[in-house]
């Protein structure tokens, strides 16, 4: 796609155009017949020009169109350098040899189709350093954009007022904007490279020296660090998406973010631009490229509406035309593609683009090679994947949308980008083991959009390829975080389920994990040792799988004899006394029934930390009923959920989850279940996870850590997917540093894919296993006996026993043998 594109990037200033490190290609031509260019001298060119078949052909009609087009060619190509739109004909005159590996780079696959590539490589530099300048206004940054140069920058990259919003309010890069003072309207990342650090510190000096003798911006941020710089670029290469996370039906469209002008004239082309299109009223949003005069820009647009579309093409042709005025070129990074193929005739003239026209017709003659693009294109209105005709069937929802405006526009939140389709991170971990992009974020989105629009026949919407589609989802809420659009498949996912499920018999095994609390309630007791026995019994088990569907691979959790908050009633009142700050414990089925030595473990640390527990009534958050789309059960258990925390919240008293996917089921889920509600809100500003309550003591510089035995020499620690969604592990790392100098590794695990009920489930046993394998499981058995492992997520705990064999601990549990409280 790079060669194919021509492409470029921040790095354009150093390193130029792909064509100019393209050697060669193999390529299938239009006929199928394969062919290899590369350089070809003029003693070379006469026997490949007596080649039969269409190769030679080529050879033998090429060199007459560049030599009768060649004063069309120099006086149409654009001057600036960074261009990548029409054919790359200026690359194949007055030079010594014929290399049409250069005239295929960039031709967009429209004059053959690329099997491999030859490229020049080029020494990376050894050590980097960025300075982000901060700005008032976007203006005052481009106007300074040539003198900064002048300090020899590998890169100059911008992030406007409105990215840098967008990145606020995105809680995976919100954590990223550590190297931001106050609150710039505009920055700019300078990059400098070099054989030392020295070096670079040296080049960053300069920078700041320049500007403040110039008066440049508002301060100048340091970024040295390989952490900081990685935190600088991940923002940054999330400025698209962010972009295109703008709720409602207006969205940053491109279609003329591709030009590039002089960068002494850039200032000047934006500001005209900007006229232009507030004469129309029509809003614009910028990023990228500054140091070489391309800066992106998206005018903010609704293509559902005719007007709209209509301004759209207004707004390309008066661009184009200020473009030309500059000596710009109209495509300068990612090619011309549908969106300004229409307009090249307009931009290069008749001549150069009849020129473009010979050499497509002769390396395809039946235009079969994605025709439409660079010449004979149609409007560019032909293909808009909305358009005046896009409208969307009325959906009476059972979860709030009203923040995205609505169902339809939660799902057309996707726009395609793909990030999705990763192999890091935690999203999308169905797509991960699959490789299927069904199972993809925006799979399902795309999925979904087609039968709310009607290029699925509506009843797809609930039927049951559709529920396949969205089977294999965890809902592990990575996307929310992870997606620079924000788009929530985990929301999404509970709301077709809930639409499914008023059309389909909700399944007996979905109503068993739904209602797991009122179950696990009925099964302590003197009955529970039996039925615990009868739970691992092999006949029972097969009998399970056979009528409900689950596993009988998958070990079930064995219920406690005593319940936790049996435990908490029994012991009494703790040492201490009634005047000690208060902690309310945020319950779940868990920790409640099958796991009570983990809040067992983390009531003893708070108190031994000098905190009053309080525990609520209730031993149910409801994430159960959230997954599987019982909507209705659920908002009862939200309710009386807020009703017994909220009169501790209005006292500022802290409510500490010990299960991730319950404190995100009270600070995220209850909030488009329980809409517009001030208790709900209330709870899920004070609520937070065990760790981040550690964490926060961490801040204070006169806590110390009753440690009575000696700390574990190394902790691998596995983070749960919710856990990650909502503050990523910074917080648990933190916490586990109050142990002392310990060892604190992470694995990028992802999730482990058992995802509550999920793993226990026969259909999906095996790609939660699968899940587990990519990495957690591998680096589980890896770890060395001296090795602690620690997952806050019960899930995550049962994954690794049953996977690795390897027992993990909640990090309440690691403190309370440190503290010598176990027992």
């Amino acid at each position: 796609g790079i060669v194919s594109n021509n492409s470029t990037g921040a790095h354009s200033l150093v390193y130029g155009m792909t064509a100019d490190h393209v050697q060669a290609v193999s390529v299938v031509l239009s006929d199928g017949s394969a062919a290899r260019f590369g350089p070809v001298g003029p003693e070379t060119l006469p026997r490949l020009q007596q080649q039969s078949g269409l190769a030679g052909q080529i050879y033998r009609q090429l060199p007459p169109i560049l030599s009768n087009k060649t004063q069309a060619i120099l006086d149409g190509t654009p001057p600036h350098w960074r261009r990548c739109g029409g054919y790359n004909l200026d690359r194949l005159i007055q030079t010594d040899s014929l290399n049409l590996a250069r005239l295929v780079c960039g031709a967009e696959g429209t004059l053959a189709a690329i099997t491999n590539a030859t490229l020049k490589l080029v020494d990376r530099p050894p050590h980097t350093a960025l300075g982000i300048i901060h700005f008032d206004d976007m203006p005052s940054a481009l106007q300074a954009v040539p003198q900064l140069l002048e300090t020899g920058p590998s890169a100059v990259e911008l992030m406007d007022n409105l990215g840098l919003t967008m990145c606020r309010q995105a809680p995976e890069y919100a954590r990223l904007l550590t190297f931001l003072d106050g609150q710039p309207n505009t920055i700019l990342i300078t990059e400098f490279t070099g054989r030392t650090e020295k070096e670079t510190a040296a080049k960053l000096d300069a920078l700041i020296a320049l500007l403040e003798r110039n008066h440049i911006g508002v301060t100048c941020v340091r970024a040295e660090s390989a952490g900081q710089q990685a935190n600088v670029w991940a923002v940054r290469k999330a400025g698209l998406g962010l972009l295109m996370s703008v709720k409602g039906d207006y969205k940053p469209i491109p279609f003329i973010e591709d030009a590039a002008v002089p960068v002494s004239r850039l200032a000047e082309y934006i500001g005209k631009l900007e006229a232009f299109c507030a004469g129309l009223e029509v809003k614009i949003a910028y990023y990228a490229h500054v140091s070489a005069g391309c800066l992106h820009v998206r005018p903010m647009m609704n293509l559902k509406e005719a007007e709209q579309v209509r301004k759209m093409e207004t707004i390309a042709r008066a661009a184009a035309e200020l473009v030309a005025g500059y000596d710009g070129a109209w495509s300068s990074e990612h090619g011309d593609g549908r969106a300004r193929s229409w307009l090249n005739e307009q931009f290069y003239g008749p001549a150069l683009y009849d020129a473009f026209r010979q050499v497509k017709t002769l390396f395809d003659p039946h235009n079969i090679l994605n025709p439409g693009n660079i010449v004979n294109a149609g409007p560019m209105t032909e293909n808009l994947r909305y358009g005046a005709n896009y409208a969307t069937i009325s959906l009476e929802t059972h979860l709030d949308f009203e923040p995205d405006t609505g169902f339809n526009r939660a799902v057309e939140m996707c726009n395609g980008a793909g990030v999705c389709r990763k192999e890091s991170g935690v999203m999308c971990p169905s797509y991960m083991v699959t490789r299927d992009e069904e199972h993809s974020p925006r799979g399902r989105a795309n999925l979904l959009r087609a039968a709310l629009s009607g290029a699925l026949p509506a009843a797809e919407l609930t039927g049951a390829r559709m529920f396949e589609a969205f089977d294999l989802c965890v809902a592990c809420k990575a996307c929310k975080s992870e997606c620079p659009s924000s788009v929530d498949i985990a929301k999404i996912k509970t709301e077709f389920l809930a639409q499914y499920y008023r059309r389909h018999r909700l399944p007996l095994r979905s109503r068993l994990f739904g209602r797991i609390d009122a179950l696990s309630k009925l099964a302590v007791g003197p009955q529970t040792s039996l039925l615990n026995s009868l739970l691992q019994n092999g006949p029972a088990r097969r009998a399970l799988e056979k009528t409900v569907g689950i596993d009988r691979r998958r070990p079930l959790p064995p219920f406690a004899r005593e319940p936790f908050a049996v435990w908490f009633r029994r012991r009494g009142r703790a040492a201490g006394g009634d005047n000690r700050p208060a902690v309310v414990l945020l319950p779940d089925v868990a920790t409640s029934f099958n796991h009570p030595e983990v809040a067992v473990a983390a009531t003893r640390v708070l108190e031994a930390i000098g905190r009053r527990v309080l525990l609520p009534a209730f031993t149910d958050c409801g994430r159960p009923l959230i997954s599987k789309g019982m909507v209705a059960q659920a908002k009862a258990v939200a309710t009386n959920v807020v009703a017994g925390l909220a009169p501790f919240a209005e006292q500022g008293l802290p409510i500490v989850g010990l299960e991730p996917s319950a404190v995100s089921a009270v600070k995220d889920d209850y909030q488009y279940l329980l809409p517009k509600n001030p208790q709900a809100e209330r709870v899920a500003q004070m609520t937070m996870t065990f760790e981040e309550f550690m964490a926060g003591l961490a801040d204070d510089p006169d806590f110390r850590l009753p440690v009575q035995a000696p700390p574990p020499k190394k902790i691998l620690l596995h983070g749960h997917c919710h856990q990650k969604s909502l503050a990523g592990t910074g917080p648990a790392k933190k916490a586990l540093g109050l142990l002392g100098a310990v060892e604190i590794s992470e694995v990028d695990s992802g999730c482990c894919g058992m995802a509550g009920a999920f793993g226990y489930e026969v259909e999906h046993y095996d790609i939660s296993m699968a899940m587990a394998e990519r990495r957690l499981l591998p680096a589980m058995r890896a770890a060395n006996g001296e090795t602690v492992i620690v997952a806050a997520g019960v899930s995550c705990r049962q994954q690794i026993a049953h996977g690795a064999g390897r027992q993990a601990l909640h990090p309440a549990q690691v403190f309370a043998r440190a503290m010598g409280l176990e027992g």
